[in-house]
């Protein structure tokens, strides 16, 4: 009887190993660039406290603590980015 309720424990922790590791899915370069979030050295606002994963290109509130994000000074403007080239 142990053997046997060994053996289902076994099966269904094997079951779930391959059901997870099937839902990790490929991105593709397209999809990547889509769901990437600006850093903060060019995002346009960022979260007065500091949040990682504050950083955003359009004012908001941070998705961390909540706090309305700020204009980041340091941002590089499209007239700026175009000027330096």
């Amino acid at each position: 009887m142990m053997y046997a309720v060994k053996k289902a424990a076994a099966s269904l922790v094997l079951a779930a190993a391959i059901a997870l590791a099937g839902c990790q899915g490929n991105t593709t370069a397209s999809e990547a660039s889509a769901t990437e979030v600006p850093s903060a050295q060019t995002a346009a606002y960022l979260c007065p406290m500091g949040c990682e994963g504050s950083a955003s290109n359009e004012p908001g509130k941070c998705p961390v603590c909540g706090m309305d994000l700020e204009h980041n000074p340091a941002a590089k403007t499209g007239a700026a980015a175009s000027d330096s080239l």
